[in-house]
């Protein structure tokens, strides 16, 4: 996948600025917090699909990818404890990036799966209200985008088919006022 590193950059900074915004920080700090994306206790230890082509494993018989099932047992949850993950996604941790200061959690997480776009949206949309968030807004095209918010975040999911795989990149931050 090529990605345009310059407009990745400016994209993360936007957020950064944003998520610092929506807090109200107002300490300095010279060096960044670590990076706990990686070293999750949730996480459960295998990352790999579901077993049985049902859940988003490639098909045998077609070379394509199943679709993703919001009930699926495997659905872990990573970093974000109320934020569900479906099983034939895996967390890219060198792209992700989560703060944590006292109760406030914020961050993004870059997923990959050779998933279709289509069912990694029906699975959000079925499963992030079962964890009580709140469907804002929605696209669905060649880029798909989801808003959900709880009284205390948001949460914007956008999501993009390439050749090999499906990457969700996935943002959280405080909701704003």
């Amino acid at each position: 996948m090529a990605i345009n590193i310059s407009n990745r950059k400016y994209r993360i900074a936007f957020l950064c600025i944003l998520l610092v915004s929506a807090c109200g920080c107002s300490s300095h700090s010279n060096a960044p917090p670590p990076n706990p994306v990686g070293q999750s206790q949730q996480a459960p230890p295998s990352y790999g699909p579901a077993p049985g082509p049902a859940y988003g494993s490639p098909s045998q018989s077609t070379g394509t990818a199943a679709p993703v099932s919001p009930s699926a047992s495997g659905t872990k949850f990573f970093e974000f404890n109320d934020i569900p993950i479906p099983p034939e996604v895996s967390v890219q941790t060198k792209n992700s990036y989560v703060f944590q200061s006292g109760q406030i959690k914020m961050g993004f997480l870059t997923l990959r799966g050779r998933v279709d776009s289509n069912s990694l949206v029906n699975f959000f949309v079925s499963a992030m209200p079962q964890q009580g968030w709140r469907l804002k807004a929605q696209f669905r095209s060649g880029r798909s985008l989801l808003i959900f918010d709880k009284s205390d975040r948001a949460c914007v999911i956008l999501m993009k088919e390439d050749t090999y795989y499906t990457y969700v990149e996935l943002y959280v931050s405080p909701a704003a006022g």
